[in-house]
């Protein structure tokens, strides 16, 4: 798969070193547990932000153009989704975001914008169905480029528990229970409800190596991971090992 850059984000350069890092790491589903009783030793839990379920729709152009980007691991890549969210009951809640999230190396921008569309409406519509390319116009607008032929490939939903590191008020969030929930049959062929058997762990914030004071997150059997749970499902999906 060797498609051409798909999405030019119109950013100053000068501005990348003003970035935040995004540290990410990988650990077994079975040690989801234990993980979650330690990192309030360490960490505080995020008052705003309770654990919830999140649902996410990627999407990608016809020749998966997104998707080849991250398997070439290619410096400059992006993604674009829709994400809404849920309580641990399953219950949606009324807002829905589309998403324009670019990476420069180990750095990120992202673009936000909310749609005029509640989260109950976006979870009870087929992913052919023509509304879900409507409303990138929002994110067209708002980021200033977006390639035509964008259309979801697949859903997914986890589980997200959030936390404030105090010391340096970084964020670390806890990505547990990922599963494809759906897919798009004129994109992707397969389909399949199981979990994949690992849990993520991103720690965003200034500094470029994770802080002496986590360190003890490896002994999770935690290894440092340019994961993609987009990648990741397609994987799961089509059975393609890379």
């Amino acid at each position: 798969m060797t498609p051409a850059p798909a999405i030019a984000v119109a950013q100053d350069p000068a501005s990348f070193g003003s970035l935040e890092h995004e540290l990410k790491y990988i650990v077994p589903a079975t040690v989801t547990g234990a993980l979650l009783a330690w990192v309030p030793a360490v960490c505080l839990r995020d008052a705003v932000h309770p654990p919830a379920a999140v649902h996410t729709v990627y999407y990608d152009t016809p020749g998966l153009a997104l998707l080849g980007e991250k398997i070439a691991s290619d410096y400059l890549k992006a993604k674009v989704r829709v994400r809404w969210y849920a309580d641990l009951r399953g219950a949606p809640g009324p807002a829905v975001y589309a998403e324009l999230k670019a990476r420069i190396g180990n750095r990120r921008v992202k673009t936000r914008v909310a749609l005029p569309v509640d989260g109950a409406a976006a979870a009870g519509r087929p992913l052919h169905d023509r509304a879900w390319v409507d409303w990138l116009r929002p994110l067209a607008e708002s980021s200033g480029f977006l390639p035509a032929p964008l259309a979801p490939v697949l859903a997914l939903r986890y589980v997200r528990h959030r936390f404030v590191d105090p010391r340096t008020s970084s964020r670390l969030t806890v990505d547990e229970a990922i599963a494809v929930d759906r897919v798009n049959p004129l994109r992707l062929h397969g389909r399949s409800n199981a979990r994949l058997p690992v849990a993520v762990v991103e720690y965003k914030g200034r500094h470029v190596d994770l802080p002496r004071h986590l360190a003890a997150l490896l002994r999770f059997e935690a290894r440092r991971s340019a994961f993609s749970k987009y990648l990741a499902c397609w994987q799961h999906v089509t059975h393609t090992a890379l």
